[in-house]
């Protein structure tokens, strides 16, 4: 113990005074007689007899509130224990794939899990914890003293497999920041070593690795690639991997959209892939490869693919005569086309892309809207008609649409002197008249052909399907990609129509998405499977897609420890000095006991005349 002022205990002499006002003070019996005048003779005497202190309750209390006081004044300060100097770690648990193996009757990552929480159980008073999951991006899960132990635990409890990679940079790059400026601060890494260590170069804290994972053979389906040839033939590639000592022979089976299609027995040597392919009929939608690998991580035994990840489209044309687009439009696969007369057309919620043909709509109706020589209108004013040029000039804008599509030495004809809104830009210019233009208004994604079909020789050149083809795929949203690996996020553009979207799990857990026109969103697939994906407007489905999500990836298929467990030190060019451990003050807590006395001592005070009375 210290004193920041030893001169307050001066105030400590107070307490021989108070003793002896103690003994000083009268003792005489007060005694109920008749009458004074007996005792007015007799002669006054000197006292002779010693006064003795008497110890009694209100002494003992005067002395204590006065002890109290003096310590106080000097402020002494004290060493505890619990009070000492607190750490600071921070837990980055591996949340790749590998780390869902299975070795010993537990994974990897449950191993993880068991130990970050033997740390935060034993958790000094001080102590600060931050749990980090180093996935395929690193994520802060929730940081916090042994007052939070408890939420802590449910945190660490929530923690499972990302996806493929580990983004231990960036893990490092959160602790850093929070710990950076504390004291005795340090990182515990927990991994099954699958991973090269970071740099120590880069490292500003001392980095404990701990490598739970031992060599384990594993069987992995790491590439499933399918396309479509021009017969419509579906050509599937896969590609098999034995990260073992030992060579493996097992069973594939192939299933074509949940059907068993094929099955046949493969081999491969040690430390070995092999590819496999297969040619299948043009029916196909989804193929789904399993791979009998008997390993302790059957979640990249399986992986499925997409044949086809374009949206199908629901065409609606208003026209009169179009029959050059007509035959476009039912070549497209995927496209399901309504032609209608333009006096009987009303707007229909379900259709994806509305084309109109010579005609205008009193209002754009949702979804794509294509419309092609306008007459003037309210929505696309026009100020007459004027003899197209020969040469037309590409805007930036129209770079991704019109690439390779050859528009030069076409005889346009008469084009109407369209002013365009604001929310309309020109891709492609005829002098200084728009002849193609693309926007969006509200829900609507909305293209302009600025010419007639019917007076135009474009709809006998090899440009004009495919400007079809580019012009109705671009109005839609993007399609999905064939698949995914598991912890890749997914930027979803949905169509803006819609104004939530569902997303079910390959577990069956389901979670809403409210959208905002043109408004992309990320989902984060957490599971191996199939997800499904819905787009509703309001109480009304728009369209109903799956993307499959697989665990085989080439990184992550090999689960041999490459770390051992060790500790890596920061580079610090000044040395180190150990954390100082810092007093605490007990002055206040002395004043809260002097107020105790006081308080007891006012009762005492206060009682004694009622016992006299009794």
């Amino acid at each position: 113990m210290s004193l920041l002022a030893p001169f307050g205990l001066l105030a400590l002499l107070t307490l021989p005074v108070i003793v002896v006002l103690h003994m000083v003070r009268s003792r005489r019996r007060r005694v109920v007689v008749p009458s004074l005048l007996l005792w007015q003779q007799i002669p006054l005497r000197p006292s002779t007899r010693r006064r003795r202190l008497r110890l009694t309750l209100l002494l003992l209390l005067h002395l204590i509130a006065a002890l109290l006081i003096g310590l106080a004044l000097a402020q002494p300060q004290i060493v505890l224990p619990w009070f000492g100097p607190h750490r600071s770690i921070a837990i980055i648990i591996d949340t790749s794939t590998s780390m869902a193996l299975a070795e010993g009757g537990t994974t990897r990552l449950e191993r993880a899990r068991q130990r970050a929480a033997t740390v935060i159980e034993q958790m000094g008073w001080q102590d600060q914890v931050v749990l980090i999951s180093a996935g395929p991006s690193a994520r802060l899960i929730d940081y916090g003293s042994s007052a939070e132990r408890s939420r802590l635990l449910a945190a660490l409890a929530g923690v499972g497999v990302e996806g493929a990679g580990s983004d231990v940079s960036g893990a490092l790059t959160i602790a850093e920041t929070l710990l950076l400026d504390q004291p005795g601060a340090r990182v515990l890494w927990l991994t099954d070593g699958a991973l090269p260590p970071p740099n120590a170069m880069d490292l500003h804290l001392p980095l404990q690795i701990e490598v739970l994972g031992t060599a384990q053979p594993n069987r992995a389906v790491v590439t499933l690639a399918a396309r479509r040839g021009s017969s419509g033939a579906v050509y599937l590639y896969a590609r098999l991997a034995n990260y073992g000592t030992q060579s493996f022979r097992g069973p594939v089976r192939l299933l074509v959209d949940g059907q068993l299609s094929q099955a046949e027995t493969v081999s491969i040597r040690p430390n070995a892939v092999v590819e496999l392919t297969w040619t299948l009929p043009g029916s196909v939608q989804y193929i789904q490869l399993e791979f009998a690998g008997n390993d302790g991580l059957p979640l990249d035994d399986t992986a499925t693919v997409h044949v086809d990840g374009q949206r199908p489209a629901r065409v609606t044309l208003v026209a009169q005569a179009a029959s050059a687009l007509v035959r476009v439009l039912q070549a497209m696969p995927d496209v399901t086309l309504t032609v209608v007369e333009p006096a009987t057309y009303t707007p229909d919620p379900t259709t994806d892309v509305t084309i109109f043909v010579n005609t205008v709509p009193t209002e754009w109706p949702g979804g794509g809207v294509l419309v092609i020589n306008p007459p003037g209108s309210g929505l696309l004013p026009n100020t007459g008609t004027r003899l197209a040029e020969p040469i037309v000039t590409l805007t930036p804008a129209g770079e991704p649409l019109l690439r390779d599509v050859n528009l030069s030495g076409i005889a346009w004809g008469r084009i109407g002197m369209l002013e365009l809104p604001d929310w309309l830009t020109p891709l492609a210019l005829s002098g200084d008249t728009p002849l193609l233009a693309r926007g969006r208004f509200e829900r609507s994604e909305i293209a302009v052909w600025n010419f007639d079909l019917n007076n135009s020789p474009l709809v006998g050149r090899l440009a004009f399907p495919l400007l079809v083809v580019r012009t109705v795929r671009d109005l839609m949203p993007p399609s999905l990609p064939s698949s995914l690996t598991l912890g890749t996020p997914l930027t979803y553009k949905a169509d803006l129509r819609a104004t939530h979207l569902d997303v079910q799990a390959p577990d069956g857990s389901r979670q809403t998405y409210p959208l905002q026109p043109a408004l992309p969103i990320i989902i984060e697939p957490t599971q191996a499977g199939l997800y499904r994906l819905s787009e509703w407007n309001g109480t009304q489905l728009l369209s109903a897609m799956t993307i499959p999500v697989n665990a085989g990836a080439i990184g992550e298929a090999d689960p041999t420890p490459r770390l051992t467990s060790t500790t890596l030190g920061p580079v610090a060019t000044t040395p180190t000095t150990q954390p100082v451990t810092v007093p605490q003050p007990l002055w206040s807590w002395l004043l809260i006991a002097t107020i105790i006395v006081l308080v007891v001592e006012w009762f005492y005070v206060q009682r004694r005349p009622l016992v006299g009375a009794r």
